[in-house]
């Protein structure tokens, strides 16, 4: 009798409700979810927590804000991207009350595609809108000779370009908490910094892939056929060539930047996503509901991404989780390599490369809390992508 009414009660639940059910049921699941959402509010407010420039400072009497007025175009698209991301979850949870689980996956693609294209705008506006702002006035100097009172600096009131050659390859201690590196730059101020690029290079490029991935895979998989066939010959050839050695020979011809770096990861793992969606699609062009798709006449573009694609996306939610992960892993392996971000912008790879000091001893710290970053954030991502995955799929489930 209780199977029954547990039966019953799961008819009005949604397939998404049911794998956020069946996800967080596994407490290492949870802790890693934890740990990102804390990653990325660590670099949301990097600027508020390990800055240089005070949060308020008087100087000659009046009250000034120095780390507000040197915000810069990065920060404000960060600020952008954490604001529709959360508009984006409070959507997902409004639709669970307001919109027909048979339904939600429709809605759901529609808003996050208008999501998305705000917030492209909205980084471009910035971009093209905001002057680039140079401040290197030094706050700290200024309340040391007492031209200026009542400074609120950061917790770590360290900026990431500044340096300081009297304090170079200095170990942990009560100043610098995670020690200096050759140039005397604070290194746990330019952790907090590398996040930033860790986790935009993930997301982005990973963005990109799945978008090409998605479109390509559509395609093939509704068609099926000559178009089937050659396509995947294309992605046959783009999977045996080495990505990482083709990364490499791409970046080597453009100039070091993180946005080049974004589009080149992006444009070259995006086979495993044509795989998944051409796979799924085989599967639904056969489904009722898209034979009466077509019986009504409805356009391509229609009947791809707004009926057959919602059904079909889960396998490549879970793909994106560990693309985030390995496009954090190749952007580090860069960046250790000299291929990535150019100084003074930091990095947790070119970070890792500077544990053999200048003078040519090893600089434990500067390879330990790096490499330590970068293990916890891949580990954290692989493990929410096995997570996913074993919650969506319904032959790992346990019976009621």
């Amino acid at each position: 009798m209780s199977k029954t009414i547990k039966q019953h009660t799961d008819w009005g639940v949604s397939y998404g409700e049911m794998v956020s059910r069946e996800f967080f049921k596994n407490r290492l699941n949870v802790v890693s979810l934890v740990f990102i959402i804390f990653l990325f509010a660590i670099a949301v407010f990097a600027p508020f927590i390990a800055n240089d420039k005070p949060l308020v400072i008087r100087i000659d009497g009046e009250l000034t804000f120095p780390l507000l007025r040197n915000l810069n175009a990065v920060d404000y698209s960060v600020f952008l991207a954490a604001i529709v991301g959360l508009f984006q979850i409070w959507l997902i949870r409004r639709n669970k009350k307001r919109v027909n689980p048979t339904r939600r996956g429709e809605v759901l693609s529609r808003q996050i595609m208008i999501n998305a294209f705000v917030l492209v705008a909205g980084i471009v506006f910035i971009f093209v809108s905001l002057d680039k702002r140079l401040d290197a006035t030094n706050y700290k100097r200024m309340v040391e000779s007492k031209k200026a009172t009542g400074a609120v600096f950061p917790l770590v009131p360290f900026g990431f370009e500044r340096t300081d050659l009297a304090v170079r390859e200095q170990g942990p201690s009560a100043e610098h908490w995670l020690g200096t590196d050759d140039v005397g730059a604070d290194v746990l101020c330019r952790l907090i910094h590398g996040s930033r690029i860790s986790l935009s290079v993930g997301f982005v490029a990973v963005g990109i892939s799945s978008v090409i991935g998605v479109f390509i895979g559509a395609i093939l998989g509704y068609f099926g056929g000559k178009v089937d066939f050659i396509g995947m010959r294309f992605v046959e050839i783009m999977m045996a060539i080495p990505t990482f050695f083709l990364i490499i020979t791409i970046v080597a011809f453009f100039p070091r930047s993180l946005l080049n770096i974004m589009i080149i990861i992006g444009v070259t793992k995006w086979t495993g996503d044509a795989r998944f969606i051409r796979a799924e699609f085989f599967r639904l062009r056969g489904q009722d509901f898209v034979q009466a798709a077509r019986a009504l006449g409805l356009p391509l573009r229609s009947l791809l991404f707004r009926h057959m694609l919602p059904n079909g996306i889960a396998p490549v939610l879970v793909n994106a989780t560990f693309g985030i992960a390995g496009a954090i892993f190749i952007e580090a392996a860069l960046s250790f390599l000299g291929f990535g971000v150019a100084p003074p912008t930091p990095s947790w790879g070119q970070m890792l490369s500077l544990g053999v000091g200048t003078t040519g001893r090893f600089l434990w710290w500067l390879s330990l809390f790096p490499g330590l970053a970068i293990f916890l954030t891949v580990t954290a991502y692989n493990l929410v992508g096995e997570g996913l995955r074993d919650a969506i799929d319904p032959r790992l489930r346990k019976a009621a």
